[in-house]
């Protein structure tokens, strides 16, 4: 009785062990772990000879394709696009790069992989396809910001300072009124905004943002000049 009983636990564990899918056809695969026929690769999907699963086009591809043999049906997405998805099985997966960026390549697989304008510059444009698209902040304006999608990003130089170049990306582009002049202007593109204080008075500081730092000359001292940092003896 024990033998056929070991017998028995011999057969059950034998019934148990999967059996291994024999080869398919190139463009062609087992559905499922369960299945036991191969049938075709579907859309967006490929397998060679002697493979047992169709494997997905990667991401930043697609394919219509079905029963594709090889890799090479994988369209990549176009430049200013991309796509994350595996085993996409149309061209609709390929989205547009985000303002701000461009793609200056095929079969980019995220929007991070777009490239980003840099900073004192800034683009609108959706699916951009060179950094053509990328604005320079005007003068009077700078931006630190990398990727920005709008011009209102670009910031206004503070009174009492003014930049005359464009595509600044740094506060530091901001230049100061020298000393003996004020600007009350927003945005000043030129020194021209700086204006000087009247005669009679001084001003020793740079970067001043109103007429009020004037400051009279003290008994004994004279300001002959307007715009002066210091008055005479």
């Amino acid at each position: 009785m024990a033998p056929l009983v070991s017998r028995l636990v011999v057969l059950s564990l034998v019934a148990a062990v999967p059996r291994s899918h024999a080869a398919c056809p190139a463009g062609e695969g087992y559905p499922s772990g369960t299945s036991t026929t191969c049938g075709l690769c579907g859309a967006g999907t490929w397998s060679g000879e002697g493979s047992t699963e169709c494997t997905r086009c990667p991401p930043g591809t697609w394919s219509t394709v079905t029963g594709a043999v090889d890799e090479s049906t994988c369209v990549k997405c176009p430049r200013g696009t991309w796509s994350s998805q595996h085993g996409s099985p149309t061209p609709d997966s390929c989205q547009t790069c985000s303002p701000g960026r461009w793609g200056g390549g095929e079969g980019l697989a995220s929007d991070a992989q777009c490239t980003a304008c840099p900073a004192g510059t800034w683009a609108a444009e959706h699916g951009a396809t060179s950094s053509e698209v990328c604005t320079a902040c005007p003068s009077g304006k700078w931006s630190s910001q990398i990727g920005s999608s709008a011009s209102s990003h670009c910031v206004d130089c503070a009174p009492g300072t003014w930049n005359d170049e464009s595509g600044a990306s740094a506060l530091e582009s901001c230049k100061p009124c020298r000393a003996g002049t004020w600007s009350t202007a927003w945005g000043a593109i030129s020194e021209r905004a700086c204006l000087e204080c009247e005669a009679g008075t001084y001003q020793p500081a740079l970067g001043q943002a109103n007429e009020s730092v004037c400051i009279r000359c003290p008994p004994g001292k004279y300001g002959a000049f307007t715009g002066a940092s210091t008055c005479a003896s």
